[in-house]
């Protein structure tokens, strides 16, 4: 059996990778994934996810709690899975919907370390915060510092990273601190299914997507997810010293996101992560650094409100960076192609 495991960490080695890596061979065998405390399978069967179980549940969402374990490990072993197909959703799409939800936690968690922290509101009594949607506003009401995250989330019937991507913005507005301790007061609770108004909040039939948190202002139209291309409001990246990287069609002009945009910064910043991983793919190991060191510059320049002029600058000084660096003309055309993809993908 021992021929059949496979292992190690995931912040060394994304999971998505490792589980398409064994996709591709056609493997049937179970991932043990684990973090801490925390302990999830993911079977496959002749290379397909069919089926994955966490303390918490079981199929695709079961899957997607695996997410929010950047630290964890994981263990496959070779094996003839013996249980229902309960995700019937391509590798592809699964595989994409999940890093996607990685990368946007992998921002969310620089704010919300953990879902075991306790949310308190800021606010005093009696005060009506501005720009907070519906969901927000329940949020709000539930932060007390009794409830953890995680607890907020159930409560609200809601999944947790869609309540601490609301934290985040919530965060970032000044509206909520976090406590490592429950304390305060637990909440009244009289209907978890049915949102309480809050300043600016919209129909209760409706609320937001996990993509529309926007606690600077209204709530904006659901984006394209980050796997797709560039985030709108992009410019097409120039031409560089390396070649390649041109010819892709502008988009319409546009006055880029204020800083104070909550919204607007994860969707910038997890396309940041996805340039260095693609540059990561075609660079030299010791070309890393470089990458990092770039994608940490960018986001300061996000997080002062730079907006997508950043991301698009990120990708230029990368493509020079491996110019400088002595990486050869194929490479770099590489580099650019795969870039140049990421922009042109929408």
């Amino acid at each position: 059996m021992s021929q059949g495991v496979i292992q190690g960490s995931m912040r060394e080695a994304p999971l998505p990778d490792i589980i398409q890596l064994v996709s591709q061979g056609g493997k049937s065998g179970c991932f043990h994934v684990q973090q801490e405390a925390s302990r999830a399978r993911i079977y496959l069967r002749d290379g397909r996810i069919i089926h994955a179980v966490t303390h918490a549940g079981e199929g695709f969402e079961a899957l997607m709690e695996v997410a929010l374990w950047l630290d964890g490990t994981y263990r496959f072993e070779e094996l003839v899975p013996d249980v229902p197909a309960t995700i019937t959703k391509p590798n592809a799409s699964i595989l994409m919907e999940l890093g996607r939800r990685m990368d946007e936690w992998r921002v969310i968690s620089q704010k919300v370390p953990s879902v075991d922290l306790y949310p308190a509101s800021t606010l005093l009594p009696g005060e009506t915060p501005h720009g907070v949607n519906a969901r927000e506003a329940r949020v709000l009401a539930l932060a007390t510092g009794y409830y953890s995250v995680a607890e907020v989330a159930e409560a609200m019937q809601k999944p947790v990273l869609t309540i601490a991507k609301d934290l985040y913005g919530l965060v970032m507005a000044g509206h909520v601190t976090l406590k490592g301790i429950r304390s305060g007061k637990p909440p009244k609770i009289d209907a978890p299914a049915a949102p309480q108004p809050g300043p600016q909040a919209g129909s209760p039939q409706a609320l937001p997507d996990i993509r529309e948190v926007d606690a600077g202002g209204p709530s904006l139209p659901q984006a394209a997810p980050i796997a797709a291309g560039f985030p709108e409001n992009a410019e097409p990246l120039p031409e560089t010293v390396g070649g390649g990287i041109a010819g892709m069609p502008a988009p319409a002009p546009a006055k880029p996101a204020p800083a104070d945009d909550p919204q607007r910064m994860v969707k910038l910043m997890n396309f940041t992560q996805r340039i260095a991983q693609a540059a990561k793919m075609v660079l030299p190991e010791a070309q890393h650094e470089m990458v990092h060191r770039y994608q940490a510059k960018a986001t300061q320049q996000i997080i002062s409100g730079d907006g997508p002029e950043a991301v698009k600058n990120l990708a230029l000084a990368i493509s020079r960076g491996a110019v400088d660096a002595g990486c050869d003309a194929d490479m770099v055309r590489t580099l650019n192609t795969h870039l140049k993809a990421l922009f042109a993908t929408k």
